[in-house]
């Protein structure tokens, strides 16, 4: 449940006048698990902070339906909280405008093809050893995005984003000498065209549906060779499918990718994954498997997760789990081992 901060505090925290305060909340996470990582060859014992994070966001009333929105969210890292380790990490921000046309934001914030993978409903037991991501399904936080998501229409919404890479679009070139050793016939090659330099060298889309214990999320992303990890291939495209549907006690979903031109033209990847949820009481299981298979490579990846857990009410739950990963070309076999706890305000 989030608490709502009194004036006196947003003015020292944010600066934002009294008027504002009554609409922004403090909220956030807390989750840590004490783990076994079997890793072999090597072993040992930790305490992990995942994904726990502190948030400010809020609205202004502008009239006539119109909202001003904010978010400040950062991660915090609360079982290594020395300098060293670098605690504090940014997550989502920014600043938009919200009314019945829908909502436009910009800043940092999770790609709407990421919105819609948390959208179709699968990952129970998020940020933890069975988190369904580790799979190895895609989720790109975008710096600079420009983003639009629809109001709910029947059950459907839809989201679209735009990233400018904010390079100069100069090209540079690199100095090649022949014969090796002299400086003689010297020659200029292009190395970098530097072309990120567009209003839109990424984008993102997304449809999301929600209705009658049904969840379908579809996302589409591009992203250019020179940005967010592209390398030498023109475009790095990925798009996915994922879907749950709950019936009493019972959830069952399944997820699929597909991605090509990771980091060079030709090297795509497929991705899937399955996954139970059933509820008893105050009490839960979670299962879950899927597989990562590089195209043209022998190290398919194979991924299973089960976790038990205990909701002590809305906010508070501890739970036991376990996943283990085979990846024959790598590591051979990797287990982890968790007891962990989650607090959410």
């Amino acid at each position: 449940m989030n608490k709502k901060l009194i004036a006196a505090a947003i003015a020292a925290v944010v600066a934002a006048p009294a008027a504002v305060a009554a609409d922004t909340t403090l909220y956030g996470k807390a989750h840590v698990s004490i783990q076994s990582n079997d890793n072999s060859p090597s072993d040992n014992y930790t305490v992990n902070s995942n994904a726990s994070r502190v948030g400010i966001k809020g609205s202004e009333d502008l009239g006539d339906g119109l909202k001003a929105i904010f978010k400040y969210e950062m991660g915090y890292n609360i079982s290594d909280g020395g300098a060293a380790s670098t605690p504090i990490s940014a997550r989502s921000a920014y600043v938009g405008l919200s009314g019945s046309w829908g909502t436009f934001l910009a800043g940092r914030h999770d790609t709407p093809a990421k919105v819609a993978f948390y959208a179709s409903g699968t990952d129970f037991l998020g940020d933890s050893v069975i988190d369904m991501n580790k799979i190895g399904f895609t989720e790109v936080r975008a710096d600079n995005a420009i983003a639009y998501i629809s109001p709910n229409m029947s059950g459907f919404t839809v989201a679209a984003a735009i990233v400018p890479g904010e390079q100069s679009g100069v090209r540079t070139t690199t100095t090649v000498f022949s014969p090796i050793g002299t400086t003689t016939n010297a020659r200029h090659r292009n190395t970098n065209f530097n072309s990120a330099n567009n209003l839109a060298d990424a984008y993102s889309l997304a449809l999301i549906y929600g209705g009658g214990g049904l969840k379908v999320g579809i996302g589409y992303e591009v992203f250019t060779g020179d940005f967010n990890g592209g390398g030498a291939a023109k475009d790095q495209t990925m798009w996915q499918v994922g879907a749950s549907y709950t019936f009493g006690d019972f959830t069952v979903g399944a997820n699929y990718e597909d991605k090509s031109d990771i980091g060079v033209a030709g090297d795509d990847r497929t991705v899937w994954g399955l996954a139970g949820k059933a509820n008893f009481g105050n009490n839960f299981v979670v299962i879950n498997y899927g597989e990562k298979d590089p195209s043209g490579a022998a190290n398919k990846v194979k991924r299973f997760g089960i976790g038990v857990g205990h909701k002590f009410s809305k906010r508070t739950q501890v739970y036991a789990a376990y996943a283990n990963q085979n990846n024959p070309v790598a590591t051979p076999d990797t287990s982890n081992f968790a007891l962990g706890m989650i607090h959410t305000f």
